[in-house]
């Protein structure tokens, strides 16, 4: 008894396996995690320190190179970088895929607390952020005063910091609730300069006395008997008026109290940033949902949530200007119709073959099962749908009916030609294609599971694809030998006109029409390529040669673009521009995006804040950034691309614009590839960085091709003002630099004294500040009042007020100082970009101690490619080893995987032809034709094999193999094809990435099915012809014929 009759014999056992599994399977289905793509980005911690008072190079010099040296050393770090600005220092550390995110927090947690006592005593202490895939917000809500409420921006921050973010907090689905916007609110405490020259007194006096007074103090334990009490002594407001009731100064005419030389009231910090909802002032929330959770179940468990939030906070408009929900959502049901539309098309084909409706029905029987038992294994090892995992899906439609449609046409072929009856048909017919489809299934494997481990980016993207084919690979071998036989004999009948129905009939002449005559063909074909046989080598070898020659015309990217419908925009305003001044610029921006029809929502910020990490960390008052969303492309006339031009060409007459970034989202696959093309200068001084950066960019300009804007890092643009003490001054008047400059930061940017608690809520900061028309400004800056031991003199007398030229920020990696040259492209390829970006750079020299070196997705794109490169070869060397026993031979296994190059001679033009370039998705897809097409190899060579055992010529045997193996090789080929055509239509949003895959794999499976039907019967013949010529010339005996792998 074989295996097929065994397992037959237990149809009850059989099939409540199945319908377990089945079971699992859709309930894997509905929670499964559902994103827009797996996480691919490399574990990342930031690190954020605030240095109040320090500009951008002190920042660098004292706290971000002492940061950066005692992180470099962590192990499995892959690059620092950081950027240092006014007052905020932001070190990014990235490591290898192979660090987890947690042991990577934990390792610099430890390195900060080395350097603790390196790190200036001003400076606040590091911040740590864990940044990954998670990080980018889901969804932002942006909340503002309705027109009739009493409230203002102030209270609907304080409101968003505390009851708002806690209640958001609560949701299971929520990890993490970020505010930004501006509008902090605080207790302003606003110096009179008169008055505190009068009772001389400095703004640092003031805030010493608040500090001392806004405290409580434990002292300790009283013990009285048997009790014990806890002594404290309590002085911390209650009201804003106990701020002024405190005593500042005592005096002989009497104590002089706060509210005398100041005024105190309720006030916000003055702005770093601010953050526009559709283009009006708002407060902004980031919902994050965890590194494993749903984006689409935390954006609907934030969206129910919201009528509850309306109702308690009936004065607060609360809108959405930017979600992914909409893009998942959309993606996601485009790739369900997707999948839909290919099995249906899949069918169809079947259908067209076997002008059978029963047999039709049987093939497709296979499909919800072998679905449903791979979502179970799915879900199981615990993936998630999402961009990458659907499309293996929608690729596995063609490829699972492969084998079901073997098994059906074998089972049908007995039956009905061999006319034995239906027992017997079930049971010959599916062990004789058992093993042969086991090994070009374990082929397709074997060419896949390379990609599982080789490690880097490529198998952090295309290992879900992988694993994902693999499961569903198996799972459709294990229901074609199994639920096949099961329920084929429940549905098999005669052939013949009386058995079927008309319009089984007229479809039948489809078979008689095309695939009759198509398989005549290859017999005739066949037979003149066996006489002829150097002569179709060459023309082979030409086709390749040829072919060849066109991949450099492709191009190569490391992903190709997509037109998700949302456009970023980064901008800057000419330097030293006010926070308010950039804020118009915004607005202008904003006006000219409203206008168009095809936008949805914008939302926008300005400049950044420390401890906020998922709006951007290091962004000047200068600097901003829109999201724009669109309509989806099935919407609208326009690609993205060509709105993008549209609104960079209006944005750069903007006056008051520096520089304008317009791209799309997911321009570059990783957040850390800052864009398409990046020239990094390194080196040690600014001011040469500075002028070779101009060098560069001129370059750019004028040799990059397809580049859509070209901008540096930083300028030397911005001005600094600087005040050098003179230091026999400083003695005559009996006062310290250090005083010097805490009467400067009272009279700047005011002084932190202490916090005025609020129940139940963050405290508000205690600022000391004086009134803005006081204030030291640039111009009145050397007449500037400071007290002194010796009275009362000008800044002027103490030193000199200098203008210099700074950089607004400092950026650094690899330990040293970096200028980057940036360029964004539309559909250009990168490959094209970088040979462009060569050409400018012939001739540019540096000066000793500087480099150059290109970073962006070049970098990143070589890196992968030469991973892929080592994963083919890899798969080929496994696909080899694993024919070898299959077969028991050394050359055939050659014969078999002769179709390979015969596949890609149909990739190359299909992707010449689509107008795709060679990227990380054509080289998988390459990779899967190899497994794929090899299947169609092992049919031809099993049957030629069991042929020349029931003792036909090796003649006959090729002839014959084609004659009947016609049908299912076309079957499958055309199948597998068609399940590939939503893909590589793009039917989806977002599949414009992954379409090359599917581009590559149908043409390359069907050149090489026209081909391989030809050229396997020839190289079997060479190969046989040179063993028996080798075998004679050493004297050994002819080699007895290969053993068919259903029977090996």
């Amino acid at each position: 008894m074989n295996l097929v009759e065994r397992y037959l014999k237990k149809p009850h056992l059989l099939t409540s396996l199945v319908l377990l599994g089945a079971v699992v399977g859709f309930i894997g289905y509905r929670r499964m995690p559902v994103n827009l793509f797996p996480d691919s980005e490399r574990p990342q911690i930031a690190v954020v320190t605030v240095y109040p008072g320090a500009s951008a190079p002190d920042v660098e010099a004292d706290v971000s190179r002492t940061i950066e040296k005692e992180l470099s050393t962590i192990e499995q770090v892959r690059r620092v970088t950081s950027v240092s600005k006014d007052e905020v220092s932001s070190v990014a550390v990235e490591f290898e895929y192979s660090k987890s995110l947690d042991s990577a927090a934990t390792d610099v947690a430890n390195g900060l607390q080395k350097i603790k006592a390196l790190l200036p005593v001003d400076s606040r202490p590091p911040m740590i952020f864990k940044v990954s895939s998670a990080t980018p917000p889901v969804l932002t809500l942006a909340l503002r005063p309705k027109a009739s409420s009493p409230i203002d921006l102030s209270m609907v921050r304080q409101l968003a910091d505390n009851a708002i973010k806690e209640r958001l907090l609560q949701l299971p689905e929520v990890a993490n609730v970020e505010v930004f916007g501006a509008h902090q609110p605080v207790v302003r405490v606003s110096l009179d300069r008169d008055k505190l020259a009068e009772y001389s007194l400095t703004p640092a006096d003031v805030s010493q006395r608040l500090a001392a007074f806004n405290a409580n103090q434990p002292i300790g334990l009283l013990i009285t008997g048997q009790s014990q009490f806890l002594l404290k002594r309590t002085g911390e407001f209650k009201t804003i008026g106990d701020v002024g009731r405190i005593v500042v100064a005592h005096l002989p005419g009497g104590d002089v109290h706060l509210a005398d030389i100041a005024t105190i009231r309720r006030g916000t910090v003055e702005a770093q940033s601010a953050y526009h909802g559709n283009g009006r002032p708002a407060i902004a929330i980031n919902i994050e949902r965890a590194n494993s959770g749903n984006s689409l179940r935390t954006i609907a468990a934030v969206t129910a949530i919201l009528p509850s939030l309306e109702k308690q906070y009936p004065g607060i408009e609360f809108s959405i200007p930017d979600t992914q929900g909409e893009l998942i959502n959309l993606s996601v049901g485009n790739m369900l119709d997707a999948l839909r539309d290919a099995v249906i098309m899949t069918v169809i084909v079947i259908f067209l073959f076997l002008a059978d409706l029963r047999g039709m029905a049987l093939a497709a029987i296979s499909i919800p099962f072998t679905y449903l038992l791979t979502f179970a294994a799915m879900w199981l090892i615990g993936y998630e749908f999402n961009m990458v995992t659907l499309t293996a899906v929608i690729i596995a439609v063609g490829m699972l009916l492969d084998d079901a449609i073997v098994v059906l046409e074998n089972i049908a072929r007995h039956y009905h030609e061999e006319g034995v009856d239906v027992h017997k048909a079930v049971v010959g017919g599916t062990q004789e294609v058992m093993l042969a489809i086991f090994s070009g299934t374990y082929a397709t494997v074997m060419v896949l599971l390379p990609i599982i481990f080789i490690g880097g980016f490529v198998q952090t993207v295309l290992r879900p694809l992988s694993i994902s084919l693999v499961i569903a690979l198996a799972v459709s071998y294990l229901v074609s030998v199994t639920v096949i036989p099961l329920l084929a004999p429940l549905l098999l009948r005669r052939s013949g006109g009386a058995g079927r129905n008309r319009f089984e009939r007229f479809v039948g002449n489809f078979d008689k029409r095309l695939v009759e005559p198509v398989r005549d063909f290859y017999v005739w074909l066949t037979g003149v390529a066996l006489n002829h046989r150097w002569l179709f080598i060459g023309v082979a070898l030409v086709l390749l040669a040829v072919s060849a020659r066109q991949m450099p015309l492709i191009g190569r990217d490391l992903m190709p673009p997509m037109d998700t419908g949302i456009i970023k925009v980064n901008f800057e305003t000419d330097a030293n521009t006010s926070l308010a001044g950039t804020e118009a610029t915004l607005s202008e921006m904003e006006a000219l995006i409203r206008k168009r029809p095809e936008v949805t929502s914008v939302s926008s910020l300005i400049g950044s804040e420390p401890a906020v990490i998922s709006f951007g960390a290091g962004r000047l008052p200068q600097q901003g950034n829109i999201t724009i969303h669109l309509v989806d492309r099935f919407h609208r006339k326009a690609s993205i691309w060509q709105i993008e031009n549209a609104l960079r060409s209006e944005f750069q007459r903007l006056p008051g614009l520096k520089s304008v970034d317009v791209f799309d989202f997911g321009a570059t696959p990783l957040s850390t590839i800052r864009s398409s093309v990046d020239v990094m200068l390194s080196g040690p001084n600014l001011e040469t960085l500075d002028r070779l950066g101009r060098d560069v960019e001129q370059r750019l300009r004028t040799h990059l091709r397809g580049a859509t804007s070209i901008t540096r890092s930083w300028t030397l643009d911005s001005v600094e003002v600087q005040f050098t003490a003179n230091a026999e001054k400083l003695a005559l008047y009996r006062i310290s630099p250090a005083a010097v400059a805490g009467q400067l930061a009272g009279a700047v940017r005011g002084q932190p004294s202490s916090t005025f608690r609020v129940p139940n809520e963050d405290g508000l900061t205690v600022l000391v500040q004086l009134p803005g028309r006081q204030r030291a400004y640039a111009e009145q800056l050397a007449t500037y009042p400071i007290v002194t031991p010796a009275g009362t003199i000008p800044l002027g007398a103490l030193g000199s007020v200098v203008r210099r030229p700074v950089p607004s920020v400092i950026t650094r990696q690899g330990l040293e100082r970096t200028l980057d040259i940036q360029a964004y492209r539309s559909k250009q390829p990168i490959s094209h970009l970088q040979d462009d970006v060569d050409a400018a750079l012939v001739g540019f020299k540096l000066p000793p101690g500087y480099t150059l070196s290109h970073e962006g997705e070049i970098k990143q794109m070589n890196e992968s490619f030469a991973l892929l490169g080592k994963a083919l070869v890899l798969g080929l060397v496994l696909l080899y080893f694993s024919l070898v026993p299959a077969f028991k031979s050394w050359v055939h296994p050659l014969t078999i995987m002769s179709a390979i190059p015969l596949a890609l001679i149909g990739a190359a033009w299909s992707m010449l032809l689509a107008d795709k370039h060679g990227c990380m998705p054509s080289m998988m897809g390459m990779i899967l034709l190899a497994g794929i097409v090899v299947k169609n190899s092992i049919l031809l060579i099993d049957f030629i094999a069991a042929a020349k055992e029931r003792g036909a010529t090796t003649h006959d045997a090729l002839i014959d193999s084609v004659r009947i193996r016609t049908r299912p090789i076309l079957m499958t080929a055309v199948g597998t094809a068609v399940g590939m055509i939503p893909i590589a239509m793009e039917w989806a949003i977002g599949l414009e990435r992954l379409s090359p895959l599917a581009i590559v794999a149908i043409g390359g499976l069907l050149v090489s099915t026209f081909l391989t039907m030809v050229y396997v019967p020839v190289l079997y013949s060479l190969f046989e012809d040179a063993s028996l010529a080798v075998r004679r010339w050493i004297g050994l005996k002819p080699t007895p014929p290969l053993p068919a792998a259903h029977q090996s």
